[in-house]
């Protein structure tokens, strides 16, 4: 197998771009989840458990509905070896067309989704969303040759002033007296003006009409990522479907706080490398043993990050839904460390999509999410007369067990021994226990001073925090020097270790 420098591919130069990139989505997602935190907690306050499974089964379809909308083009366009501007004019005109016609089909269907959901508001809301589905699709092509330049910095600035404008938008409509229409409101605006802030930086028109040929080097790979993309986006929003049809809005909104509380690092760490990880990836598509580095250095930070801080929510589970919340959204916190465990697995698979496009294998997406949808079906339709605690427990199982099939293929794919893998998640585990067992003593210490609701708060997250920074120091003095290196400063201080 050629190696990285016979193949052109400079990987401190690699490396360089990879860390811009990632520094642009380090202070993009300080910036998005201080609005969205501050945001989540005076909503969460103003409205019912109800409006936010609401909001989960709009985002679920809208997902669908997007994913029809870029058909695979996009990813196709960031993997394409030899991209030339036939190649970009056939991806644009041909997204745009899927896009009209899939904004098109959702607007016919949105009533009989409503009857099928059982949720009758869903209607109108699915209407209202497809012209600003459609506006963000038609930025698709835009934002792909943003990634692929690893030019993420006006995609982290887009989606700042997305969700700056998700929170105006949704407090003006409760402002105003209607907070029915609050959080869709909000999706709306916050899809139409991330459109806006890429396609104000990358404006893009092909000069000519498409062409078969590039249009047919393109269609293979982009079908492949469509069908697997269509089967993620299945199995990440079946349970809300599911849990919702079955067991109401209500039951449903505590399960979505749940989940997307453990969700909050896993994703904001994806929103920051994980979706740096295709296009820095790709360029070493053919040096097997880059890629195998790349991958364990990349996934081992993960172990550091992801594993400690789940396991202090799963501890102090009632106490951060009080204190963040309060006390009307504790039925949560049950949910909350019956997921952990799942989602911490979960949230340790962040690069293996990314490993399955480089190895041009967007196949196995398909399969692994084809096994999810099916483990969902089947564990929700079979807990769900147990209500959240059995569904909450169920998609721990599943979730977990997903993981560990989806890193055996990425490891197989790469060349890395499982056992290499799980060493090099050992200090995140160790960590992880320590943490654990501090959140344990913040938590009795809260409970000695009667402190209550957002006041125990800190004092719960002062012990596993310190002890966290003391355990991870030096690992952290590392990335942030990595992150923050002047572009022409020796980053690789180690050749075979760009990561």
């Amino acid at each position: 197998m050629a190696s990285s420098a016979a193949l052109g591919v400079d990987e401190k130069v690699l490396w360089r771009a990879f860390t811009r990139s990632v520094r642009a989505n380090v202070l993009a997602e300080f910036a998005t989840q201080g609005i969205r935190i501050a945001g989540f907690v005076v909503l969460a306050r103003a409205l019912a458990p109800a409006e936010f499974g609401l909001l989960r089964v709009l985002i679920a379809i809208t997902l669908f509905a997007g994913l029809a909308c870029s058909a695979g083009i996009p990813d196709a366009v960031v993997q394409q070896r030899d991209l030339t501007s036939e190649h970009e004019a056939a991806a644009w005109w041909l997204n745009l067309a899927v896009a009209a016609l899939s904004a098109l089909a959702l607007y016919c269907a949105a009533p009989w989704l409503a009857i099928a959901t059982g949720l009758p508001a869903l209607g109108a809301a699915l209407r209202f969303l497809c012209l600003p589905l459609f506006l963000d699709s038609s930025a698709s092509i835009a934002n792909a040759r943003l990634r692929r330049r690893l030019d993420f910095a006006p995609l982290a600035r887009a989606d700042v002033i997305a969700e700056a404008m998700f929170l105006a938008t949704a407090l003006a409509l409760l402002f105003v007296g209607l907070p029915h229409w609050s959080l869709v409101g909000a999706l709306g605006a916050r899809l139409a003006t991330r459109a806006a802030a890429i396609w104000s930086v990358e404006w893009y028109l092909p000069r000519g009409l498409p062409r078969l040929a590039p249009m047919r080097e393109l269609l293979p790979f982009a079908l492949s990522v469509w069908g697997g993309r269509a089967l993620v986006v299945a199995s990440g929003n079946a349970d809300y479907l599911m849990i919702g049809r079955a067991l109401g809005s209500s039951i449903l909104g505590y399960y979505v706080m749940a989940w997307d509380m453990l969700r909050f690092i896993p994703d904001r760490l994806y929103g920051v490398v994980g979706r740096v990880t295709l296009p820095a990836f790709a360029r070493l598509q053919d040096d097997d043993a880059a890629l195998r580095r790349a991958y364990r250095d990349f996934t081992a930070y993960m172990a550091r990050v992801v594993l400690p801080i789940l396991a202090c929510i799963a501890v102090a589970a009632p106490q951060i839904i009080e204190g963040l919340y309060g006390p009307r959204w504790l039925p949560a916190a049950t949910s909350l460390r019956l997921l952990s465990f799942g989602l911490a697995l979960a949230g340790m698979r962040l690069a293996i999509g990314s490993v399955y496009y480089t190895k041009n294998r967007p196949a196995f997406d398909i399969w692994l999410h084809g096994l999810r949808l099916v483990l969902i079906v089947i564990a929700i339709s079979l807990t769900s007369h147990l209500g959240l605690f059995g569904v909450s427990a169920a998609m721990s199982l599943v979730e977990g067990s997903v993981s560990v099939v989806g890193q055996m293929l990425a490891c197989w794919l790469v060349g890395l021994g499982g056992i290499s893998l799980i060493c090099a998640w050992l200090p995140g585990l160790r960590t992880a226990g320590f943490c654990a067992l501090a959140t344990a003593c913040g938590v009795w210490l809260a409970a000695a001073e009667h402190f209550h609701g957002a006041m125990a708060l800190p004092v719960i997250a002062l012990p596993p925090a310190a002890l966290f920074l003391l355990i991870q120091a030096s690992t952290a003095r590392n990335v942030l020097a990595r992150l923050f290196e002047r572009p022409g400063g020796n980053i690789v201080t180690e050749a075979k270790q760009p990561w």
